[in-house]
C-alpha cells in the first residue's frame, strides 16, 4: 500500500512539473543598481545586488525553467550602447524609451532597473563629547517594465537618520531597508508568476 502511494505522489508530482514546464518561461534583464550620487562601498554593493538576485529567483528554476535571466552586465552594456545613440541624437531622451528598446533588443520580458538616486552618511563628534553623530540619508527607486503591457512599474524608498551612532542608522543599512520595501511594494515574484500565463 506505501508502494502504491509513492508511485502515485511521484506521478502528480511528475505531472505538476510537466504542467509547469509547459508555461511561458519569462526572459527577465535585471541591471545593476545605477548610483546617481556619491560612491556605494564594496560589501553594500554586493549585498543589495544579492538582495535584488534572490528577489526574481525560483528555487526549481533549474529543474522546470520558470525564468530566463539575461546577465546583469550584459544588460547594463546593451542599454548603454543604446542610451549613448539615443542621447546624440536628442539630448532631451528619457530613461524609458531608453529600457523600452533594452527590452526589444534582448527579447525580454521585463527589465528591471534598481536606481540609487543618493547615498549619504557623515560622522561627527557630539557637542557634548558624549560619542560620535551619525547623520545618513538613502533614496532609492525600482522601475520594472513589462513588455507584455507596455507598462512601467516606478516605486521610490527613502530614509533617513539623524542621532547618536547606531548601526541601523548607517547609510548601508538604511540602503537594504529601502530595497526591501522596493522588492515589496513592485511585487517582482507576482509579476513574474502573472506573465508566466
Amino acid at each position: 500500500m506505501k508502494k502504491i502511494f509513492a508511485l502515485f505522489l511521484i506521478a502528480i508530482i511528475t505531472l505538476a512539473s510537466v504542467a509547469m514546464a509547459a508555461k511561458k518561461t519569462v526572459r527577465i534583464a535585471r541591471l545593476p543598481i545605477l548610483v546617481q550620487q556619491n560612491t556605494l562601498d564594496y560589501e553594500t554593493s554586493v549585498t543589495l545586488e544579492t538582495k535584488l538576485a534572490r528577489a526574481v529567483k525560483f528555487p526549481v528554476n533549474e529543474e522546470i525553467q520558470i525564468v530566463e535571466y539575461v546577465p546583469p552586465k550584459k544588460a547594463s552594456e546593451k542599454l548603454n550602447k543604446i542610451w549613448q545613440k539615443m542621447y546624440a541624437k536628442n539630448k532631451n531622451s528619457n530613461i524609458d524609451n531608453a529600457i523600452k528598446r533594452l527590452a526589444d533588443n534582448l527579447k525580454a520580458d521585463l527589465v528591471i532597473l534598481p536606481i540609487l538616486h543618493q547615498y549619504y552618511q557623515s560622522e561627527t563628534d557630539s557637542d557634548d563629547n558624549s560619542g560620535k553623530f551619525l547623520s545618513s540619508k538613502v533614496s532609492a527607486e525600482m522601475i520594472i517594465y513589462d513588455k507584455t503591457t507596455g507598462n512601467f512599474i516606478k516605486k521610490e524608498a527613502e530614509r533617513d537618520f539623524n542621532d547618536s551612532y547606531n548601526k541601523f542608522g548607517t547609510a548601508a543599512h538604511l540602503a537594504g531597508e529601502c530595497f526591501d520595501q522596493l522588492i515589496q511594494d513592485t511585487q517582482l515574484i507576482h509579476i513574474i508568476r502573472t506573465r508566466r500565463g
